[in-house]
């Protein structure tokens, strides 16, 4: 429950605030290892159609792959993220709803969602 809470609330920060105009979003994530399952954090990520996202992803599982990937097929972002070396990947959230992400390689168990809120 608590987490549901938390997640709740930090939803609706994220979009209480948030005006109707494209803006610039940069966010960061970076890659956990939590009950033996390595995902990007934050997730989902949540932005607006329009919107100029640009992400920096952070491996820093250390006793994982030394490289991981990071895709958003919906908006042709693929790229590989060596172990303690960030990578940016930028994009427009040209299209509304909800899309997967994933590491094209290991693309079943690293998974996650962008949220792209209509204008």
């Amino acid at each position: 429950m608590k987490r549901f809470v938390g997640l709740t609330l930090f939803l609706f920060g994220l979009t209480a605030g948030a005006s109707l105009r494209a803006e610039d979003r940069a966010l960061t994530l970076v890659n956990v290892k939590y009950q033996g399952n390595v995902i990007w954090l934050p997730n989902p990520l949540i932005v607006k159609k329009g919107d100029r996202v640009k992400l920096t992803l952070i491996n820093n599982v250390p006793d994982d792959p030394a490289v991981h990937g990071f895709t958003i097929p919906a908006f042709n972002v693929k790229v590989e993220i060596p172990r303690g070396e960030p990578q940016t990947v930028e994009f427009v959230a040209s299209k509304s709803g909800l899309f997967e992400t994933n590491c094209h390689l290991h693309p079943a168990h690293i998974k996650g969602q962008i949220l792209v809120l209509p204008k």
